[in-house]
C-alpha cells in the first residue's frame, strides 16, 4: 500500500485537528481515560501553528488523498501544545547546543503499525540533523513510547502533566543523540 509524504500548511489544519481526535481516541483509549483523552485534546493533543509555519511537520496521506499520519520536529523550545504566540524568535533553540523537539505524531487508527510513525521520525530526525542539531527530546504518550523506543529514544523520566481540573496524563520524557554528518 502507498503512502505520499509532504509538508503540512495552513490548509491542512482541519484534516489535522480530526486525525488528531480520531488517532487519540482510539489508540490513546488503550492508555488514557476518556476524560484523560477530552482534556488533552485541544490543550496537549492539538495543531501547532508554528510547526506548519516552520516547515518542519510532515503530513502522510494515502493513495486517496486521506491523511492517515502526521508528525514532525520543532526549532523552539516548547515540547508540545500551542504556542501562546507565533513566531517568537526568542523561543528558538540554538543547534549543537539545544536539543531539537520531536513533536505531535498522530497515526490513523486504520494504518497503525505499518511503518508510517517511523517514517516520520527518520524524515524528522534528518532534517533536524541538517539543521544542525545533534540531539533530539520529546515528551512522548504512553502509546508512543514503544516507538520511540525501538528507534533509539531513551527514557529520561515519566511524569504527570497537569491537563487542568485535577486531570493528568503519564506521559514520559525522552531523548536521542544523532551523529553530525553535515
Amino acid at each position: 500500500m502507498g503512502f505520499k509524504f509532504r509538508k503540512a500548511n495552513l490548509n491542512d489544519i482541519d484534516e489535522l485537528e480530526h486525525l488528531i481526535e480520531l488517532s487519540a481516541k482510539s489508540i490513546n483509549s488503550l492508555f488514557y481515560t476518556e476524560s484523560e483523552i477530552n482534556a488533552a485534546l485541544g490543550n496537549v493533543w492539538a495543531v501547532d501553528k508554528q510547526l506548519l509555519i516552520d516547515q518542519t511537520y510532515w503530513i502522510v496521506e494515502n493513495l486517496e488523498g486521506i491523511v492517515i499520519g502526521c508528525g514532525g520536529w520543532s526549532k523552539r523550545k516548547l515540547l508540545f501544545g500551542k504556542p501562546k504566540s507565533l513566531t517568537q524568535t526568542e523561543s528558538e533553540l540554538k543547534p549543537g547546543l539545544n536539543p531539537a523537539r520531536i513533536r505531535a505524531f498522530f497515526i490513523h487508527p486504520e494504518y497503525t503499525r505499518r511503518g508510517i510513525g517511523k517514517k516520520l521520525l527518520i524524515k524528522s530526525e534528518i532534517e533536524a540533523q541538517f539543521g544542525g542539531y545533534n540531539s533530539l527530546e520529546l515528551v512522548a504518550t504512553l502509546s508512543g513510547e514503544k516507538l520511540f523506543s525501538a528507534q533509539g529514544y531513551k527514557k529520561i523520566k515519566t511524569f504527570e502533566l497537569n491537563l487542568g481540573n485535577g486531570i493528568t496524563n503519564k506521559v514520559v520524557l525522552m531523548n536521542k543523540t544523532i551523529a553530525s554528518t553535515f
